[in-house]
């Protein structure tokens, strides 16, 4: 018996804004970490010499600050290097966020026995469906002009609308394997 297999990984078509705000995300974290540790030089320095006064107050306060910037730079950095991995594999279809070549954080694994409709953003299916208040929505894709497809189904007893950019070949094959279920995929 032959297996169902195809894997892909959707890349940001239009990168430039992204690399350039990377590039500036790099900037931001040498330049707060420089003006970190000079405003901790100052806080030392002014309990030192005159005592815990305004001067020394208004340096913990720059510390903090730069502090935080670095930190939020640090840590939010690779998301705007972020791609996403989907997986087919005989009915199963697996979803992993990329992040700078260097870190994956696994999403989900998604049976098509379990899915509900499936179908294209652009169909009436879809906005019905995302209208719906108790929907769990997960966007997992990197290119809003790409051919967009949803899954909708239950799992652990929470309703979820996934929103993915396959390419044709992968949807012909979750069509034409007869992995969903008769009615559920939606054009």
């Amino acid at each position: 018996m032959m297996d169902n297999f195809r894997e892909e990984v959707a890349v940001r078509q239009k990168p430039g804004l992204y690399n350039l705000m990377y590039i500036l995300c790099w900037v931001i974290i040498v330049l707060s970490g420089i003006m970190a540790f000079m405003s901790l030089q100052g806080v030392l320095l002014a309990i030192t010499t005159t005592g815990f006064d305004g001067t020394a107050l208004f340096n913990i306060v720059l510390t903090l600050l730069f502090g935080l910037a670095l930190f939020l730079c640090l840590r939010n950095k690779d998301n705007l290097k972020t791609e996403f991995e989907y997986t087919f594999t005989n009915g199963d279809l697996d979803v992993s966020k990329v992040m700078n070549n260097r870190k994956r954080k696994y999403l989900t694994c998604l049976n098509m026995k379990n899915v509900d409709a499936a179908g294209p953003v652009n169909s009436e299916g879809f906005r019905r469906l995302v209208s719906m208040k108790d929907v769990k929505k997960h966007n997992w894709f990197v290119n809003r002009e790409a051919k967009l497809y949803y899954f909708y189904f239950t799992k652990n007893q929470v309703k979820h609308l996934m929103v993915v950019e396959l390419s044709d070949e992968m949807v012909a094959m979750v069509n034409k394997a007869g992995y969903l279920g008769f009615g559920v995929w939606q054009k």
